[in-house]
C-alpha cells in the first residue's frame, strides 16, 4: 500500500508540475509581451503558483473548484488591501503582524479555508512588502485575476487525484489532538500565532529599514523556517541557506552559458518551472530551495537581462528572512515555555 501511495503522490506531483509549466510561461508572456506590464506579469506568476502549486486541493471536483474560486476572490481582497497599505511603513507592518497572528488561530486553521490560508497569507505579504503607488493596485489585481481565471480549466484538464489520501482529511489532521491534550493545543496555537505575527511584521520592517531591493524574497525566506517544527527550525534555516546557495551556483552557471540571450531564457522557462515544482513537491527543503532559486533567476533574467546580481540578491534576502524566522521563533518558544512554567507553578 505504501508503494501504491508513493506512486500516486508522484503522479499528482507530475500533474501539478505540468500545470505550472504550461500556465506560468503562458501568463508571463501574455502580461510581459502582449500587455507589456511587468507588475501584471509578476502577480500573474505568483497567482499561478498560489492556485496551481501551493494549495493541497480536495480530491472531489466540486470542492476543489470551490476552494480555487475562494482563493481567487479572497486573494484579490488580500492583494488589494496589501497594496493599499504598502506605502505606509507602519500600516504595512501592523497589517503583517495582524494577519500573521490571525492566520494561525484555530478558527482559520481548520475548516474549508484551511487549505488556502497559506496562499492567502502570502498574497497579502507579497503585495504589502514592497512600497507601491496606489495605481499599482490595478496591475496587481489584474495579474492575480488572470491566474485565477485560468485556474479552473487547468485544474480540470490536468489533474491526477491520489486515491489513498485526501487533502480534506489532511487539513482536519493538522490541528487534531486527543481530548486530554486540549490545553497543549491551545498553547501551541497561541504560540504559533504570536510567532507568525512577529516574524512577518519584523520581516516587513527590516525590508524598509535596510531598503532591500527585492523585498518579497525576504518573505519567501521567512516562511519555510517559520513553518518548521520548533525542534527543527535551525535545521530548516541551514537547509534553506544551503539550498539557496546551491541554486545560486547552478543559476550562475546557466547565466554564464546563456548570457544576455533572452530567447534562450524563454525557451528553458517551462522546463525550469516544471523542475522547480516537481522537486519542491517531494524533494525536501534543500533541493526545493535550490530549484526555486534557479527559477527566480531565470525569471529575472527575462525581466532584466542585464541584472547579473539577481542570484546574489536572492541569497542575501532569503538569509535575512530565514534569520528573522529563527530569531523570532526562538523568542516565542522561550516566552511560551516561561508561560507554561508559570501556569504549572500556579497549579
Amino acid at each position: 500500500m505504501k508503494a501504491v501511495a508513493a506512486h500516486e503522490r508522484r503522479l499528482a506531483s507530475l500533474a501539478r508540475s505540468a500545470r505550472a509549466a504550461i500556465v506560468v510561461p503562458l501568463l508571463f508572456a501574455s502580461a510581459l509581451l502582449a500587455i507589456k506590464q511587468p507588475e501584471i506579469a509578476g502577480f500573474a506568476v505568483f497567482g499561478t503558483f498560489a492556485h496551481q502549486v501551493l494549495v493541497s486541493y480536495d480530491t472531489e471536483g466540486p470542492a476543489r473548484y470551490a476552494q480555487s474560486a475562494m482563493l481567487t476572490v479572497f486573494g484579490a481582497i488580500m492583494v488589494g488591501v496589501g497594496a493599499l497599505a504598502s506605502p505606509n511603513t507602519w500600516l504595512a507592518v501592523t497589517g503583517a503582524v495582524g494577519l500573521g497572528f490571525l492566520s494561525e488561530l484555530p478558527l482559520l486553521a481548520r475548516g474549508c479555508i484551511a487549505a488556502i490560508r497559506r496562499a492567502l497569507l502570502l498574497s497579502f505579504m507579497l503585495a504589502v512588502v514592497v512600497p507601491a503607488p496606489v495605481s499599482y493596485v490595478f496591475s496587481y489585481l489584474a495579474g492575480w485575476l488572470m491566474a485565477g481565471a485560468i485556474a479552473q480549466p487547468a485544474l480540470l484538464l490536468i489533474w491526477i487525484s491520489p486515491q489513498n489520501s485526501s487533502s480534506t482529511d489532511e487539513g482536519a489532521r493538522c490541528y487534531d489532538r486527543s481530548s486530554n491534550a486540549v490545553a497543549v493545543v491551545h498553547l501551541d496555537s497561541k504560540a504559533d500565532a504570536v510567532r507568525y505575527g512577529l516574524a512577518l511584521g519584523l520581516a516587513v520592517l527590516l525590508t524598509r529599514l535596510l531598503k532591500v531591493e527585492h523585498a518579497f524574497w525576504v518573505v519567501l525566506g521567512v516562511l519555510p523556517v517559520l513553518n518548521a517544527r520548533s525542534s527543527s527550525a535551525a535545521r530548516a534555516f541551514w537547509q534553506e541557506q544551503a539550498g539557496t546557495l546551491t541554486g545560486f551556483l547552478i543559476s550562475a552557471a546557466v547565466v554564464a552559458i546563456i548570457g544576455h540571450h533572452v530567447a534562450w531564457y524563454w525557451f528553458i522557462l517551462p522546463f525550469v518551472v516544471f523542475g522547480s515544482v516537481y522537486v519542491a513537491s517531494g524533494g525536501g527543503l534543500l533541493p526545493g530551495q535550490a530549484a526555486f532559486t534557479v527559477f527566480a533567476v531565470v525569471l529575472f533574467c527575462i525581466l532584466s537581462p542585464r541584472q547579473k546580481q539577481a542570484g546574489i540578491l536572492r541569497l542575501e534576502d532569503v538569509a535575512i528572512g530565514g534569520a528573522v524566522s529563527l530569531s523570532v521563533g526562538a523568542l516565542a518558544r522561550r516566552g511560551n515555555g516561561a508561560s507554561v512554567l508559570k501556569n504549572a507553578a500556579k497549579a
